[in-house]
């Protein structure tokens, strides 16, 4: 999609125009080359791309710049669908994943099982296409009332028919049931399973820009056709491997980053590479919406609010009343002054929607939630051990300048890091303003040592 600008209630912003001024360093990497679609080829990663993830080349600046080796564990709190776990297994260095959302974890687990017997797989592609064509001829899907009424019986109520029309979704439950009775072992009928779940948005109608939405609906789309080619795609990465790569530990939770320590043993882990959540107003459900609900992990509201209660703060859509993680930072100025900005401007616009209205406690609750992070993040470290954050600055909120990374080394100290080091990653294009905002890594250090009187030895120096 071309980069086009649309303009918001307000299109200034003074804190750009300053940091443009007077911080002039070339960014670690081009613009194109942080979007996570720019990867595709890399091995593994395009099994299933999360739109708002990342590429891993920043897991890879990372271990390198942090001698990471094996025998180092490396977390990610924030996993999404397992970039970082990716390049620590292609390194032959164990990693551990903790991610919110059950279709993250389950394509996690799916694209790091590289132990298949690749013969098997293959000849089970063939009899999956085989299958298919028969059971396309004997239900006639040339037939749109019989395709309808197919349609009616295998639509999951929360599938809505504007995110995927009735012929494409009789073809994917054609190859779902194909995949189910295949004479196979389990492992392949998950590995085809998470192939036909992978190809899920691009038969359908959904788009991101990089907001969830409905583009041009697709009466009809050669699903077997974007089947195969994505299964082969699969089968090839599986061939570029080895045995010690295919055997490197890496184990995946689901569970909540603000209670790590629930899952992981204290003072194990060596370095920690996440990209949490931006405050940006995404709701981080939405964009695997249509492969919770085909996958049955999410039937109702109910079991959606049930994922978005183990996240993060980042939306609108997942601030609930008896949320208080604001206590933890209620006094940092820096939070202040922004939040005091946001109302200020709420007032100014007259804003009266119930989404606006929650724009300063969301603030709150995101950097809370952060603070609570960063706590669990420092148990599990070993002394010495370093969380290095890929974050973004944000405009989200009536154009109020965030400066992510500041704030949250503000917060990272206070609860005991030291050396914070903010790094510029990229500047990024947004699609509701002129301005590049800046995403930068921070890293910070937990202490070697920690003293009775609260002092801490700081004679580490980072990169």
């Amino acid at each position: 999609m071309a980069f086009s600008y649309h303009p918001p209630t307000r299109s200034s912003c003074p804190v750009c125009e300053r940091l443009d001024s007077i911080d002039t360093r070339k960014p670690v990497i081009e613009t194109v080359e942080g979007r996570s679609s720019s990867a595709n080829g890399y091995p593994f990663h395009d099994w299933y791309n999360f739109v708002l993830g990342f590429t891993p080349t920043f897991p890879e600046y990372m271990i390198k710049t942090e001698n990471i080796v094996k025998g180092n564990i490396v977390l990610d709190p924030f996993n999404g669908s397992g970039t970082t776990q990716l390049v620590c297994k292609l390194h032959e260095i164990e990693s551990i994943g903790v991610d919110a959302n059950d279709f993250m974890v389950y394509a996690t687990k799916e694209k790091l099982n590289w132990n298949r017997d690749k013969i098997l797989l293959e000849n089970s592609l063939d009899t999956i296409v085989e299958e298919y064509k028969k059971q396309g001829i004997s239900i006639e899907l040339d037939n749109p009332q019989i395709v309808e009424t197919i349609a009616v019986k295998l639509r999951p109520e929360m599938l809505d028919k504007r995110y995927l029309s009735d012929k494409p979704l009789v073809k994917v439950y054609i190859i779902k049931q194909v995949i189910e009775t295949l004479d196979a072992s389990d492992d392949i009928k998950s590995f085809y399973s998470f192939a036909l779940s992978s190809i899920l948005v691009s038969v359908s109608n959904i788009k991101y820009g990089p907001g969830f939405g409905v583009g041009k609906i697709k009466e009809d789309v050669d699903v077997l056709e974007v089947f195969i080619e994505k299964s082969k795609r699969m089968l090839k990465d599986l061939n570029t491997v080895n045995a010690e790569q295919a055997n490197t530990i890496s184990k995946t939770f689901l569970g909540d980053a603000r209670e790590l320590s629930k899952i992981i043993e204290s003072e194990t882990i060596s370095l920690i590479v996440t990209s949490p959540p931006y405050p940006g107003d995404h709701e981080y459900t939405k964009h695997s919406r249509i492969e919770l609900i085909y996958n049955g992990m999410a039937t109702d509201l109910a079991s959606f609010r049930t994922i978005k209660k183990r996240m993060l703060r980042a939306s609108t859509t997942n601030i609930y009343k008896e949320d208080n993680e604001k206590a933890a930072v209620n006094d940092l100025n820096s939070i202040i002054e922004i939040t005091e900005e946001i109302d200020k401007r709420l007032k100014s616009d007259a804003a009266s929607s119930g989404f606006e209205k929650l724009y300063t406690k969301l603030v709150w609750e995101y950097f809370g939630g952060m603070s609570k992070t960063f706590i669990e993040c420092l148990q599990v470290l070993l002394p010495g051990g370093k969380i290095a954050l890929l974050v973004s600055d944000s405009h989200a909120f009536k154009m109020v300048h965030i400066q992510t990374a500041q704030i949250l080394s503000q917060i990272g100290q206070r609860v005991g890091f030291i050396n914070p080091e903010i790094h510029l990653w990229q500047r990024k294009n947004s699609t509701s303003h002129k301005y590049k905002l800046r995403e930068n890594i921070l890293v910070m250090q937990k202490p070697r040592v920690s003293f009775p009187n609260g002092v801490v030895e700081q004679r580490f120096i980072g990169f």
